[in-house]
């Protein structure tokens, strides 16, 4: 998916670092991440070797673009029809985690993953473009990055005639998704805890 731009950029293997510092930061204290490791110090340090995992993975499979001069956000996006690159996991490292805090912490959420796939496989079984992550950088926050790594993949979709999805566990993220066109489809309310995962989708707009 070529979407190069002065301001937006396909990552490659020499970015991985970058990304993985960026998402890590972007994504500590986020609600999941606190459900599933609550130490904080813990979360930051297990953060960073995750998403260097995860972003090898997204990165191998030409997923993921940065944002920035240097890169201060950074987003994984999938085409239609196009693997998702996680299924990488194992070669860029995963079986690592295996063996780390964080294991358990997957294993606690397993069943929040689980119907993630499933609300994506309900409110969008049709092809369509898929915002698997995205993160800026706390102080990066405010300079428009977002919409850097969103707007270039909507109009990709609108010129291609299809939808969009994603998924959100964070409150302030569901009024911003829906000012890029995204409907709220499903609040779901993660039984025994106070988490919501947020099914979003934003129809072909002409």
């Amino acid at each position: 998916m070529n979407l190069d731009t002065n301001e937006l950029r396909l990552l490659s293997k020499s970015d991985v670092d970058r990304a993985a510092e960026i998402m890590a930061r972007a994504f500590y204290r986020d609600p999941l991440w606190d459900y599933i490791m609550p130490d904080e110090h813990k979360q930051a340090a297990q953060l960073a070797k995750t998403f260097r995992v995860f972003m090898t993975a997204s990165i191998r499979n030409g997923q993921t673009y940065g944002a920035g001069d240097p890169i201060e956000g950074v987003a994984v996006w999938s085409a239609p029809n196009q693997k998702d690159g996680f299924a990488g996991l194992m070669g860029a490292g995963f079986l690592r985690l295996l063996f780390s805090p964080v294991a358990l912490g997957f294993l606690k959420a397993g069943s929040m993953f689980g119907r993630a796939e499933a609300m994506q496989k309900l409110y969008a079984p049709e092809p369509h473009f898929y915002l698997n992550a995205i993160g800026v950088l706390p102080e990066a926050q405010g300079k428009g990055l977002a919409s850097k790594l969103i707007r270039p993949f909507l109009a990709r979709a609108d010129a291609q005639g299809v939808s969009t999805y994603t998924e959100t566990m964070t409150t302030s993220n569901v009024p911003l998704y829906e000012h890029y066109g995204f409907q709220c489809m499903e609040d779901y309310r993660v039984p025994k805890t106070e988490l919501h995962l947020w099914a979003l989708y934003r129809t072909v707009q002409r």
